[in-house]
């Protein structure tokens, strides 16, 4: 890209809140890039620290360039970009966040990107992870985006990336009624908009922490799953899918008898697990599947004493009790269902009897991702935050060196089925093949993960 004031203007930003400490290495990153039309606005999320000191010695030095924002009360980065939407003169616009900063290309790379293939929206490249003293430890290689990863779940990091300024208008902004942000409330209100296109080289540092919002694991996945509520509230579809929750339960195992009566906290397994279904809005009904007649008479004694809400008991033969795929049990249920109301489901979902944490939030967020993004499965997982490894003919290797050095690159990413969710649509459950084509997942913290597995947990 030319450097010269024909070419288009890039509005950056960049939010900081006590991160005097690395703030001025980030501006500078911005002075010295070799693509130099760009303004650059500074605001302070209510600081404690040097940080309104240091953006006014900037804006001074630079006062056609640089503009300083003073919020006295931190306002959070929604707001803060929203506000900063409004007053943007570049064609460009993105976030640099004040404990990053940008390789010197970054701009001039990702702007000659998008000028060149007008079609997208939104460019991004791959980073570099640094340490807190700013040393690289490690390089994220991002997927591409359409190629690699087809189901649009891998959105571009939410700093860093450079987006059209009009698209972000037209799209309305960031949602303010989420509390982190990291690239997902914009990225599922663009890519069918607008496309995505990333550059293979790193463009930016990314400062690993303490401080780091990425180490907020669970503050980011409530982030996550009220962002899909969102979208899935806004979505303009009249038809309101019918949903179907089945629990399939067995009574004994050789460590563990009599299971769904056991109690943790005052409660039976089978009480939590029907209620964290049926407190959700949008499951229409459930069916408890078992081949024990006492199970289901436990089930009708729950109903009728008012401890659950009415729901559906289905006894299943003898045969199907053991080791039987769960879209079978998922089948079946929904040929019961057809049986009982006339109609089938449009999504079921398997609810483990001894998932005791999971909750209504995560089968909402697993109905809203299978229709938001058009899957045929969605399951819940959990993270694998060990090294692992995979036997190949010279022994063990490696799967996943980052987490050596405490860094979750995300093509070493792994995750485990965590037993707990499984939403699939009624089309798919016909085809007999689960995980069909196009799965998706939701990520469930450890907490929420949690599989009763042994007597341990229950009440003495």
């Amino acid at each position: 890209m030319k450097k010269n004031n024909t070419s288009p203007l890039v509005t950056i930003y960049i939010p900081s809140r006590n991160y005097s400490n690395y703030l001025e290495n980030s501006i500078n990153s911005v002075i010295n890039q070799t693509y130099i039309n760009w303004e650059l606005i500074i605001i302070d999320e209510g600081s404690v620290d040097k940080t309104s000191k240091i953006a006014k010695k900037f804006e001074k030095e630079n006062p056609d360039r640089i503009t300083f924002i003073k919020n006295i009360k931190p306002q959070g980065l929604q707001k803060v970009a929203n506000n900063i939407l409004k007053i943007a003169k570049g064609k460009y616009m993105m976030r640099l966040d004040a404990d990053d900063w940008l390789h010197e290309i970054a701009l001039d790379q990702m702007v000659q990107k998008l000028e060149k293939d007008s079609e997208y929206g939104i460019v991004y490249g791959n980073y570099f992870y640094t340490n807190e003293k700013g040393d690289v430890i490690g390089v994220e290689l991002r997927h591409n985006i359409g190629k690699e990863n087809q189901n649009s779940q891998l959105p571009p990091h939410g700093a860093c990336t450079l987006f059209k300024t009009d698209i972000l208008r037209s799209a309305g902004g960031y949602s303010e009624n989420v509390n982190a942000q990291d690239g997902w409330d914009l990225w599922y209100k663009l890519i069918k908009k607008s496309g995505a296109i990333n550059i293979d080289l790193p463009l930016f540092y990314y400062r690993q922490h303490n401080q780091s919002l990425s180490k907020d694991n669970t503050r980011l996945l409530k982030a996550r799953a009220k962002i899909f509520k969102e979208i899935r509230e806004k979505l303009k579809n009249n038809h309101k899918p019918k949903v179907l929750a089945v629990i399939p339960v067995k009574e004994s195992y050789p460590n563990m008898k009599n299971v769904p009566y056991q109690k943790i906290n005052g409660k039976s397994l089978l009480e939590i697990s029907i209620n964290s279904a049926l407190n959700s809005n949008q499951v229409n009904a459930l069916v408890v599947s078992s081949e024990s007649k006492t199970v289901l008479k436990f089930s009708e004694q729950l109903e009728s004493k008012k401890i659950v809400s009415s729901h559906y008991r289905y006894l299943r033969s003898s045969n199907e009790s053991n080791d039987i795929p769960i879209n079978d049990f998922l089948r079946s249920a929904g040929y019961f269902y057809e049986k009982e109301c006339g109609e089938y489901p449009d999504i079921l979902i398997y609810l483990s009897l001894h998932a005791i944490n999971r909750n209504k939030d995560h089968i909402e967020e697993a109905i809203n991702n299978l229709i938001i993004s058009e899957s045929e499965c969605v399951v819940s997982v959990q993270e694998e935050r060990e090294p692992m490894f995979n036997i190949t003919k010279s022994g063990l290797n490696l799967i996943n060196p980052g987490r050596f050095i405490d860094l979750s690159f995300e093509k070493e990413r792994l995750y485990r089925f965590n037993g707990s969710i499984i939403a699939s649509t009624w089309d798919n459950i016909l085809k007999n093949n689960l995980f069909g084509s196009k799965t998706s997942f939701i990520e469930m913290n450890h907490h929420d993960s949690i599989q009763v597995k042994d007597s341990s947990l229950f009440d003495k």
